[in-house]
């Protein structure tokens, strides 16, 4: 991942969350983030954990209800816990840990994190969300004029750490289907009205500055000549930052659009995800399963000359999706940082 000028790269941000951890021994605290699962499960979770002697006590936080387990961990690392009725293990290796469960309510639940960061290191991760967005604001205001020198792959790493961060698209996919609607229509004025404020959510969808200039082709053609080179901006900073193949070269993005956005553009059809998977190196990816149809331009059809032969070619993408973890994270350090300020 580029580093913004300045500031410290998602990575850096894992490695303040982090404490170097005492040989052998996985007494303290821990934190990690569930993902989102399929309705009814569809919002992010956290999942506290400590350990003192070998005992595990931990909770579960969650947009409907909470819970609270126990357990026990073994000198390598290795435990199961208690929900009440329900079971699940549990595993600590250095600084990370791993947790699976079953529950009525979601079914298989698998929770990965971390070591939970220390007081001064929660204020370190706070101070650079603030920095991240002041690049951010800079480099969007830059872009609107129409600056050529942008940094696009720096204005998309640093949107995860603004207040109006929509990784999922709850904000803007609706609006954005209603600009496309009206422009299909004819209507840009209110295209324009709706694209304004899905721009305003998040500055990096690239369709939306297409959308936008389109419309104002006519009315204002500078301004749609920037908001294309805004859009041409940001599809390549994405295309570019990886091929998917692999952890290693794995696309880097920071909503959930841009996972889609790249199987589009390479005209794959996604038929399973598994989201927020821990790699090797223990960066966060998630794993795509897609198929797309390529035609053999050198094989015809025996009876029509003029059709070729297709095939279905399946494709594993990879996508690293760090900020997604890192921008929570430091939602979370910020808000921790201004409660303590106020009490």
């Amino acid at each position: 991942m580029r580093i913004l000028t300045g500031l410290l790269s998602v990575g850096a941000i894992f490695a303040l969350s982090v404490s170097s951890a005492l040989a052998d021994s996985f007494d303290g605290k821990w934190i990690a983030e569930i993902p989102p699962q399929d309705k009814p499960c569809n919002g992010t979770s956290v999942l506290d954990v400590s350990v003192a002697d070998g005992s595990v006590i931990g909770q579960v936080h969650t947009p409907w209800g909470y819970s609270a387990f126990t357990g026990k961990v073994d000198p390598d690392g290795s435990g199961v816990i208690t929900f009440g009725i329900d079971n699940g293990t549990i595993h600590f290796s250095g600084d990370h840990f791993e947790v699976n469960w079953t529950n009525t309510r979601c079914g298989a639940r698998t929770a990965l994190g971390d070591r939970a960061p220390s007081v001064g290191q929660v204020k370190a991760i706070a101070d650079q969300r603030k920095q991240y967005q002041e690049t951010f604001d800079n480099l969007v205001a830059r872009a609107n004029l129409g600056d050529k020198t942008v940094d696009y792959t720096a204005l998309r790493n640093a949107y995860p750490f603004t207040e109006q961060w929509d990784p999922y698209g709850n904000k803007t996919a609706s609006l954005l289907q209603e600009a496309q609607a009206a422009k299909s229509g004819g209507d840009c004025s209110i295209a324009l009205e709706k694209l304004s404020v899905v721009l305003k959510y998040d500055f990096t969808i690239d369709s939306a500055h297409s959308l936008r200039s389109d419309c104002m082709e006519s009315s204002d053609p500078v301004v749609a000549q920037i908001e294309s080179d805004i859009a041409n901006g940001l599809v390549h900073s994405l295309m570019d930052s990886g091929d998917g193949d692999s952890e290693r070269t794995a696309y880097i993005v920071n909503t959930m659009r841009e996972e889609l956005d790249v199987l589009a553009n390479r005209h794959i059809q996604l038929k399973t995800r598994h989201t927020e998977v821990r790699g090797s190196n223990g960066h966060y990816y998630d794993v795509v399963q897609g198929l797309s149809i390529q035609t053999d331009s050198d094989a015809a059809i025996p009876d029509n000359p003029l059709l070729r032969q297709t095939e279905a070619v399946s494709h594993t993408v990879y996508f690293d999706v760090g900020s997604f973890v890192a921008g929570r994270m430091s939602l979370k350090a910020a808000l921790t940082v201004a409660t303590s300020a106020i009490h």
